[in-house]
C-alpha cells in the first residue's frame, strides 16, 4: 500500500493518521488469514510434488523391471585378456573355447613425403625444417680431434645488398629518419629500401655533418651484426616527429641507453643452414658437413663425416636443439653419420599454397580430393593441410586421416576392418592428391580375422567382433592356446534392479508418510501438510495391494512377488514392523537359478486382447488378428459412411491419447488403423461409431504396478491434476488478497478526505469565531467611550 499523506491539528491533539493505521491494521487481518491459507495450500502442493518425485522415480525402476528381459540376463567371462567377451540375454548356459589365428585389420595407404627439400640460403627459422632449429650452443666431437662448441644464432650482416633484400630481420621501409646531436644539430637521412644497401645508409650517416659515426660490429658470437653510433659531439639524439622509415627500429637502436655511443641488438635473421654448416667446416676437429638429398630427391639430409675417427654429438651444456632438429643425434654411430629422418617438414597450419609442397603449391582454386568415392573440396588460398584432413575425418569417406610428422606423409585408413578397398584420386583440375603421393602411394589391404570354435573349422570375419551363441567376441590379440569361453546367468545385475526397485518403492511410501503425518500435540506440532488426506492414504494402501496381490493368468510357476524375495516382513511380524518393502536376496537367487524364466514371466508378462464392443453404429461389422499395441484401454473409431474412419486410442494408464485415420470399403477390410487387426466392413456403409476394448488376459505383478504408477505419475496423471488444484486455489488467493488490498486503501483514502474535510471546516469555525470575538471587542470599546 502507497505512503499515505499524514494530516495533523485536528482539534490540535487528534492524529487522523494513528487513527487510519489502526483501521488499516484491524482490515489487514483478513489478507494476513489469505496469506496463510496460501501458505499452507503452497506446502500442500509441495507435498504432493514430493510424492509424485518419488513415484516418477519409483516408476523408472518398474519399467525396468517390466522390460521382457529385466533378469534374463547372462554374464560371459574369458579366460586371458586375447578376447573380451559379453552375453545378450538369449545366450546359452555354459562354456566354448575360441582360438584366434589372425586380427582383422583395415586397409592403409600410405602418402609420399610432401615437402620441398630444406633451403639452405634462408634463416633456418624461415625455412620449412619440421623442427625449426633454436638459437644456443651445440658440440661435435671425434674421437681423435677433439671437441668444438658451435653457437646458433643472428648471422652476420649482408651489408652490400639492397635492404630490402638483405637479411634483416624486420624489414626496413623506405622514407626518412632522423639522426643527430646535442652538440652538432639533426640530419634527415633518406633512403630507398629496394635501392640503398647498409652500406649506402652507413655513409649518409657519417657524412651527414653532425659529429656521428657509424659501423657495424660483431655480436657475442663474433658475428658483424649490430649497428653502432659514435658522437664526437654530446649525446646521440636519434629520431624525429616526421619520420616515416622505420630504419632505426630495425636496426634495434632506438630502444638503447642515451649516451655518446648507442649499439643496437643484433638486428639480422637466424643464421641459415650453409651458415652452421660453414662453420662446421671451418672448425679443427677434422670433420665435413653437407646437405644431401633423400631417396625422393630433396636437400634434407644432413651429412657430417670425420676424418678423425667415429663423431660424437652433444654436450650436457648445449643450449640449441640443433641436433635434435636435423635428426643427428638419433643418427647411427660411426664416422659419417647423417640425419635420421628428412629434416624439412609440410606446415599443416600454413595455408596449402605456402605450406611448402616439394615441386610447388598444389593448383590454385576450387578443387576436390576424391576418397572412397565422396569428394572432399578444397582452396590453397584459404585451407590449410589441417583443414582437408579434418573435412576428410568429418566426411562419409569411411577413413582416418593423420599427417605422420615423423616420415612427412599423409596416411589413409579405413575405418571398417577387413580386405576392403580404399581408392584415392584427385578431381579433374586438381593435384593435393598426386601432391601428397596418394595416388601412387603404399597401399596395405586389409585382412580378415581368422579364428575357430572348440577347434572346428577356421572361420572368417571382416570385423574383430563377432557373436556365438549370444555371446559377442571381440578379438584383442592371436592367441596362442585356446581361451575358455564362459557364460552364465547375471543374478547379481537382476538383484541390483530388484533393490533400486525396493529402495524407491520404499521412498514413495516414506513421502507420503511425511505429507500424511498427524501429530496430536498442541506445542511444536510437527503434522504434515495433508495430515490425514484420504487420497494420499488410498495411494498408498494401493501400491501396497498391488504388489501383494497375484498377477493374472500366469503360467511360469509363481504368482506373488513373495515368492521371490519380496515381502513387507515374514508371516507374523510384530505390528510397525512391516511398513517397509523387504528383499531376500538369497530366495530371489535361487529363484532366478531353478526357473528364470518363470521369474521373469512374474515381472514382465503382459498379453492383450482385443474386443469390438456390441452395439457399435457404423460400418464395421467385425475385427479379427492379434492387438499389437503395448497398452490396454479403448479404441474409439468414428466412420463418416463415406469410407473414411477416424480413431483415437485412450491408454488405461491414464497415458496421452493415440489417434490414427484410415479407408474401408463397403465388404471391405482396413488392417492399418488399429495395430495388429484386421476390420471388416458390412456391404452398407454407415455413419456411427465403434469402441474396441483392450485388455489384459494376462498380466504380471510389476505390468500392474507400472499401468497404476504411470496413471498417478504421468504426465497428466492424477497427482498432475491435483498440483493443478493447489494452483487454481493459489491464483483465487493471490486475486482475493490484491482485490481486498485495492478495497482498503480506497477505505482509508476516503478517511483521509473526511478528516482532511473535518480540519477546514474547524478552521472556517475559528476563523468566524475569531471575526465575532473581534467585533464583539470593537462594540465594548465604543460602549465605553459614551
Amino acid at each position: 500500500m502507497s505512503d499515505p499523506v499524514r494530516i495533523g491539528g485536528f482539534y490540535a491533539t487528534f492524529d487522523t493518521e494513528a487513527v487510519i493505521k489502526q483501521l488499516t491494521a484491524i482490515r489487514m487481518r483478513q489478507v494476513t488469514l489469505l496469506e496463510q491459507k496460501g501458505a499452507d495450500n503452497d506446502a500442500k502442493k509441495g507435498a504432493v510434488n514430493s510424492v509424485q518425485t518419488a513415484m516418477k522415480a519409483f516408476l523408472e525402476k518398474v519399467k525396468a523391471l517390466a522390460a521382457p528381459q529385466s533378469v534374463s540376463g547372462m554374464t560371459a567371462t574369458a579366460s586371458g585378456t586375447a578376447v573380451s567377451v559379453s552375453a545378450l540375454p538369449g545366450a546359452q548356459a555354459g562354456s566354448f573355447t575360441v582360438n584366434v589365428t589372425q586380427l582383422a585389420t583395415a586397409t592403409r595407404l600410405q602418402g609420399a613425403p610432401a615437402a620441398a627439400g630444406i633451403d639452405a640460403t634462408k634463416a633456418m627459422n624461415r625455412s620449412n625444417f619440421g623442427t625449426v632449429p633454436t638459437n644456443g650452443t651445440f658440440t661435435i666431437a671425434t674421437a681423435n680431434g677433439g671437441s668444438q662448441t658451435f653457437t646458433v644464432g643472428p648471422a652476420a650482416a649482408q651489408t652490400g645488398v639492397a635492404l630490402q633484400s638483405a637479411n634483416i630481420d624486420m624489414a626496413v621501409t623506405s622514407g626518412t629518419f632522423t639522426i643527430g646531436t646535442v652538440g652538432g644539430g639533426t640530419q634527415t637521412i633518406t633512403i630507398n629500401a629496394a635501392t640503398d644497401s647498409l652500406n649506402d645508409v652507413i655513409n649518409a650517416i657519417n657524412s651527414a655533418g653532425v659529429g656521428l659515426t657509424a659501423s657495424i660490429v660483431n655480436d657475442a658470437n663474433g658475428r658483424a651484426n649490430r649497428l653502432q653510433l659514435t658522437s664526437s659531439n654530446g649525446d646521440i639524439i636519434l629520431g624525429g616527429p616526421g619520420d616515416s622509415s622505420n630504419f632505426l627500429s630495425a636496426m634495434r637502436l632506438l630502444s638503447t641507453p642515451p649516451g655518446t655511443t648507442r649499439t643496437g641488438e643484433a638486428f639480422t635473421q637466424q643464421m641459415s643452414l650453409n651458415d652452421v654448416i660453414a662453420d662446421i667446416n671451418a672448425s679443427s676437429i677434422g670433420v665435413t658437413a653437407s646437405i644431401t638429398n633423400d631417396s625422393y630427391g630433396r636437400p634434407t639430409i644432413l651429412t657430417v663425416t670425420s676424418t678423425q675417427g667415429n663423431i660424437s654429438f652433444g654436450s650436457g651444456s648445449d643450449s640449441s636443439n640443433f641436433l635434435a632438429a636435423t635428426g643427428l643425434l638419433t643418427s647411427s654411430p660411426g664416422t659419417t653419420r647423417s640425419s635420421s629422418n628428412p629434416i624439412s617438414r609440410l606446415s599443416t597450419s600454413a595455408k596449402l599454397q605456402d605450406a611448402g609442397f616439394n615441386g610447388g603449391p598444389p593448383n590454385a582454386g576450387d578443387q576436390a580430393i576424391v576418397i572412397n568415392g565422396v569428394s572432399i573440396s578444397y582452396n590453397a588460398a584459404t585451407d590449410s593441410l589441417t583443414d582437408v584432413i579434418n573435412r576428410i575425418n568429418a566426411s562419409q569417406a569411411g577413413v582416418t586421416a593423420r599427417y605422420d610428422s615423423l616420415t612427412d606423409t599423409v596416411r589413409l585408413q579405413n575405418k571398417a576392418t577387413g580386405n576392403l578397398a580404399l581408392t584415392v584420386q584427385d578431381a579433374p583440375g586438381g593435384n593435393l592428391a598426386a601432391k601428397l603421393g596418394l595416388t601412387t602411394g603404399t597401399l596395405t589391404a586389409g585382412q580378415n580375422a581368422e579364428y575357430s570354435i572348440d577347434g572346428g573349422p577356421t572361420q572368417q570375419s571382416a570385423s574383430n567382433s563377432v557373436g556365438f551363441g549370444g555371446v559377442t567376441m571381440t578379438f584383442k590379440e592371436t592367441t596362442s592356446s585356446p581361451v575358455t569361453v564362459t557364460v552364465s546367468q547375471d543374478t547379481s545385475s537382476a538383484a541390483n534392479a530388484i533393490k533400486a526397485f525396493v529402495t524407491e518403492f520404499n521412498n514413495v511410501m516414506k513421502a507420503i508418510d511425511a505429507a500424511t503425518k498427524a501429530d496430536g500435540s498442541k506445542k511444536n506440532n510437527q503434522s504434515g501438510p495433508l495430515s490425514g488426506d484420504v487420497s494420499l492414504r488410498q495411494l498408498k494402501s494401493d501400491l501396497r495391494s498391488i504388489l501383494t496381490s497375484p498377477g493374472t493368468n500366469l503360467e511360469g510357476g509363481f504368482a506373488t512377488l513373495s515368492q521371490i524375495g519380496l515381502t513387507f516382513g515374514p508371516v507374523g511380524s510384530a505390528i510397525g514392523t512391516t511398513n517397509t518393502l523387504q528383499f531376500d536376496e538369497a530366495k530371489f537367487a535361487e529363484a532366478v537359478r531353478t526357473n528364470q524364466a518363470g521369474v521373469q514371466e512374474l515381472l514382465s508378462r503382459l498379453s492383450l486382447a482385443a474386443t469390438l464392443e456390441p452395439g457399435g453404429t457404423g460400418s464395421i461389422t467385425g475385427i479379427s488378428g492379434t492387438y499389437a499395441g503395448a497398452e490396454p484401454g479403448k479404441w474409439v473409431i468414428t466412420d463418416d459412411g463415406a469410407g473414411n474412419l477416424s480413431a483415437v486410442f485412450t491408454p488405461a494408464n491414464g497415458g496421452p491419447p493415440i489417434s490414427a485415420s484410415g479407408t474401408i470399403a463397403p465388404n471391405g477390410s482396413n488392417s492399418g488403423l488399429v495395430p495388429g487387426l484386421t476390420l471388416t466392413a458390412g456391404p452398407t456403409l454407415q455413419a456411427g461409431t465403434h469402441t474396441i476394448t483392450v485388455s489384459a488376459t494376462s498380466e504380471s505383478v510389476i505390468q500392474r504396478l507400472k499401468r497404476f504408477a504411470e496413471n498417478q505419475a504421468g504426465i497428466g496423471g492424477t497427482l498432475d491434476k491435483r498440483k493443478a488444484t493447489y494452483d487454481r486455489i493459489a491464483s483465487d488467493i493471490s486475486e482475493r488478497i490484491a482485490t481486498l488490498e485495492k478495497r482498503i486503501e480506497a477505505e482509508m483514502e476516503q478517511l483521509r478526505r473526511k478528516f482532511a474535510a473535518m480540519e477546514q471546516a474547524q478552521a472556517r469555525s475559528q476563523s468566524i469565531l475569531g471575526n465575532l470575538q473581534q467585533l464583539a471587542n470593537q462594540l465594548s470599546g465604543n460602549s465605553g467611550r459614551k
